[in-house]
């Protein structure tokens, strides 16, 4: 493990993990969840951190839907609805595939010129 521990950051998961000697390991991410108090009133305020606000959002979006006040596609947007992440999800996948075939272009394919989900992949071949 190196001396004393280590620590590495991942990106992907928002988040960095620490192993010590002697202490093990553990998974934090401080914006995710504060488990600190206040400094002026000593109160828990891990309510105010990004991950308790995104519980509470999806919380509330599902109860506006679940009482008629609105609709699903409403959050499109706003919270991470399938399309609103289906164009990144898109990405992503169009990156894995280039690099499954050695560094290939991929094309996100839209229905139409005014379309902002993509509807698929494809190879592009420039020989």
């Amino acid at each position: 493990m190196g001396h004393g521990g280590e620590m590495s950051v991942d990106q992907a998961h928002r988040g960095y993990t620490v192993a010590q000697d002697g202490k093990g390991f553990a998974s934090v991410n401080p914006l995710f969840w504060k488990p600190a108090r206040d400094a002026l009133t000593r109160e828990f305020t891990g309510q105010r951190c990004y991950g308790y606000l995104s519980f509470e959002a999806f919380v509330d979006a599902a109860a506006a839907c679940n009482a008629g006040r609105a609709a699903p596609e409403d959050y499109d947007g706003v919270l991470p609805t399938v399309a609103t992440t289906a164009g990144a999800t898109a990405i992503l996948e169009a990156g894995r595939r280039s690099l499954d075939a050695s560094g290939r272009t991929m094309e996100l394919v839209y229905a139409d010129a005014a379309a902002e989900t993509p509807v698929g992949i494809r190879a592009l071949d420039f020989s």
